[in-house]
């Protein structure tokens, strides 16, 4: 194989890696739709209200996971990070920075961290979030 076949074949395989990568995510959302017919915002507001998350944390919550889904899905307490939204622990942080902002808290610096505790769904994300915006 020269040189260029080899770049072409590297190539094929990305494409086709892609490929399957966007139509997998596509077929877990449609299903996720198609599920979750009846699903409002109205019903993630009351399963996460369970656990002591307020109206305005839900919503803020919501907000910052609706781009990680299709049109049309409204997200559910129990959606995976890593399983179901393909989001790592990075793009978590991430997410509770924009919160943090967006909630009018002070920022961590690296000379006062904040450790974030493990946050396996979305659920975890409302409860983090509604502990830091009105601490005990």
């Amino acid at each position: 194989m020269t040189g260029g076949q080899k770049a072409a074949a590297i190539i094929a395989l990305a494409v086709i890696a892609l490929a399957w990568f966007n139509w997998r995510m596509w077929r877990q959302f449609s299903a996720a739709k198609a599920y979750r017919a009846g699903w409002s915002a109205a019903d993630f507001d009351a399963m996460v209200a369970e656990n002591g998350v307020s109206p305005a944390i839900a919503a803020l919550t919501r907000e910052l996971v609706a781009p990680y889904y299709g049109a049309g899905v409204v997200p559910h307490p129990d959606d995976d990070f890593a399983r179901f939204l393909a989001i790592d622990d990075e793009e978590v942080a991430d997410l509770v920075e924009a919160a943090w902002e967006r909630l009018g808290l002070k920022m961590p610096t690296r000379a006062d961290p904040v450790e974030l505790p493990p946050m396996k769904d979305v659920r975890d994300l409302a409860v983090y979030l509604q502990s830091v915006a009105s601490p005990a």
